[in-house]
C-alpha cells in the first residue's frame, strides 16, 4: 500500500476548528488525527495487514500471531463519527487483537457529515454479518471500539439483538461516547457551570452525526437502551474525562439488565488511554486487563446468545 504523506495541523489551529462548522474545519480535524496517529501509534512488527471488503464495507484483516481456535476481534474506530480511519486506528486494533490472540478486523465505516446516522451502524452491521457468512463463530468473536467507536460497538450489539442475530461473546469499550442528548459533560462545566471547548465540540459533532435523527434513540445514544440479553462488557474511562458519565451510565444499565459488566474508571483525564499503552504504564495495565477479559470470553466457546427477534 502506497504511503501518502499527511500534512500536520498545529494544535492551536486544530482547537480553532472545533466550534467552526464547515468543510475546512472537518478536513483540518481529519488531517490532525492522521498526523497524531503517525506520531503516537506503532503497529506491532508481526502484524500482517490485508485489505478486504466485508458486506461492501472497506476493511482490513490483521494477523501475524496464533489464533488457531478461530478467535476474531471486530474493531470499530473512534473519531467522533466524522474522522478516523483504518490507518489511524490500525496500531490500537492490532495491539488489542495480538494481546487477545485473535484475528483482528478493522472497518472503515462511512463518516459524517457526508454520511450521517445510520450509515456507520449500517456498515458495522454489514461487516459483522459478512464475518458470520464467512463461517466466523460468534461464540469466539468479540467487538471492541474507542470513543465514538465504543458507542458504535454498543449500538451494534443493540441492533443485532433486536434483529435476532447471534451476538458476539463479549465487547470492550474504551471511553465510549454513548449519550448524544447531553453535551455539557466536561469537568470544567461541573466546576464552573460554563461550557468549555470540549462541551461545545460535543454539541457540534453530535449535530453533525445525528443530522436530524432522534438523539434519544438507543442506536444513536446507546446509554439510553435496554441491555437485556447482551454479552459481557468491559468498559474503561478516565475519572476526569468528559465521557466518564457516558461509561458509568452504560455500566449501570448493563447491571440493571443482568449483563456481566466491568467498569474501570482509571485515574486522570486521558481519553482512550489504552491507545498510549506502548509508552505509558497505566495504559499497558488497561490493555492487559482487556486482554484477559477478551481471552476469557472468546476461549469459552459457548453458544452466543441470540437477539429477541421482536
Amino acid at each position: 500500500m502506497q504511503n501518502v504523506r499527511t500534512p500536520r495541523l498545529p494544535v492551536s489551529r486544530f482547537w480553532r476548528t472545533l466550534v467552526n462548522p464547515g468543510p475546512r474545519s472537518i478536513r483540518g480535524q481529519r488531517l490532525f488525527l492522521e498526523s497524531m496517529a503517525r506520531l503516537l501509534g506503532k503497529t506491532p512488527k508481526k502484524a500482517q495487514c490485508r485489505r478486504c471488503r466485508l458486506g461492501g464495507v472497506t476493511a482490513e484483516e490483521i494477523t501475524g500471531w496464533a489464533h488457531e481456535d478461530g478467535r476474531t476481534l471486530l474493531y470499530l474506530h473512534g473519531g467522533a463519527y466524522m474522522m478516523g480511519s483504518i490507518r489511524t486506528h490500525r496500531p490500537l486494533a492490532s495491539i488489542v487483537s495480538r494481546l487477545a490472540r485473535a484475528r483482528g478486523v478493522i472497518i472503515g465505516y462511512r463518516l459524517a457529515p457526508e454520511h450521517p446516522h445510520p450509515a456507520a451502524l449500517e456498515d458495522a452491521l454489514a461487516a459483522y454479518r459478512a464475518l458470520l457468512d464467512q463461517g466466523t463463530d460468534p461464540a469466539r468473536m468479540a467487538v471492541a471500539g474507542d470513543s465514538a467507536g465504543g458507542g458504535l460497538t454498543l449500538a451494534l450489539l443493540l441492533a443485532l439483538r433486536d434483529a435476532g442475530d447471534p451476538l458476539p461473546a463479549a465487547a470492550y469499550c474504551m471511553s465510549p461516547w454513548t449519550d448524544l442528548t447531553q453535551w455539557k459533560k466536561s469537568v470544567e462545566f461541573e466546576r464552573t457551570g460554563q461550557p468549555c471547548r470540549t462541551d461545545l465540540y460535543l454539541r457540534y459533532v453530535a449535530r453533525l452525526y445525528a443530522a436530524g435523527a432522534d438523539t434519544a434513540h438507543p442506536y444513536v445514544s446507546p446509554a439510553l437502551g435496554d441491555y437485556t440479553g447482551l454479552p459481557p462488557l468491559l468498559i474503561q474511562a478516565a475519572r476526569e474525562e468528559a465521557l466518564r458519565d457516558d461509561a458509568a451510565r452504560v455500566a449501570q444499565k448493563a447491571r440493571e439488565a443482568g449483563v456481566p459488566v466491568t467498569l474501570n474508571l482509571y485515574a486522570g483525564s486521558t481519553h482512550v488511554l489504552p491507545a498510549l499503552g506502548g509508552i505509558n504504564d497505566q495504559g499497558r495495565g488497561l490493555l492487559r486487563e482487556a486482554a484477559g477479559f477478551l481471552k476469557t470470553h472468546m476461549e469459552k466457546g459457548n453458544p452466543a446468545p441470540e437477539g429477541s427477534g421482536e
